[in-house]
């Protein structure tokens, strides 16, 4: 059976809760990767999921592109959400059982000029700086069970110290002014979802490697949750948390 580790970005929106408690009621449980600014404004919110068994991950505190960002500026980003974190942990009455982080965008600190001889020496000494600033405040790569995509790998996204994905469910993008792909509605959200392409990002219907999925709590898009939800569940895909 195929083991899916469900991952949240963006939150707590306005309606997190609507989210949360549909994966209560299914006993699915996550990874919220929330950013320090929404926290700020929903602290219930985080207490809430921390006490009814959700993991709380940074998302840095206001989701900007480290790339763009001095190295001053990142290392604020994230030890200012971590601060944020472990506050909510302690007014949950709940011990943080890891430090896990998800870059917004994915940009670990390059952006997008990496070419086929890898990033350029001071996009890799940006990169590396970022990581190693992770690892001092205690961040670490989740214990990710059976990611063998060739990709994946390749790329080393299992070895750095931040939280990657193998298949972003694509929600996001219905609501751009240029949808990335032409996916510009639940239905093609979910006609993705029966592509089978292990080695094109699209293998959540390949049975030889587990999958860290990507979803985001977006307002405008709550009502693609449940359906988006029910259609990984009708794959038979069983939801549990990296250690």
């Amino acid at each position: 059976m195929k083991t899916g580790y469900l991952t949240i970005d963006d939150g707590p929106s306005a309606d997190w809760k609507v989210k949360a408690d549909f994966l209560l009621s299914k006993k699915i449980p996550a990874v919220w990767f929330c950013t320090g600014k929404k926290m700020e404004k929903r602290p219930e919110a985080v207490v809430y999921l921390i006490k009814h068994g959700f993991v709380i991950g940074s998302h840095a505190y206001d989701h900007p592109k480290f790339s763009q960002l001095p190295l001053k500026e990142c290392f604020e980003q994230l030890r200012k959400t971590d601060e944020i974190i472990d506050a909510l942990y302690e007014k949950a009455g709940v011990e943080r059982p890891a430090k896990f982080l998800r870059f917004p965008y994915g940009d670990k600190g390059g952006g997008e000029e990496e070419t086929d001889k890898g990033w350029p020496p001071e996009k890799r000494e940006h990169i590396q700086a970022i990581q190693d600033f992770l690892k001092k405040l205690g961040y670490r790569q989740p214990k990710f069970k059976r990611l063998t995509y060739g990709w994946y790998l390749k790329a080393g996204l299992d070895k750095d110290v931040d939280t990657y994905w193998t298949y972003d469910v694509m929600e996001w993008s219905t609501f751009q002014k240029k949808p990335l792909w032409g996916i510009d509605s639940l239905e093609k959200v979910l006609e993705r979802m029966d592509e089978d392409m292990p080695e094109g990002c699209r293998g959540i219907n390949f049975a030889g490697s587990n999958d860290i999925i990507m979803v985001h709590d977006h307002a405008l898009t709550t009502s693609m949750f449940v359906p988006i939800i029910e259609k990984l569940l009708s794959k038979g895909i069983r939801f549990a948390l990296p250690e």
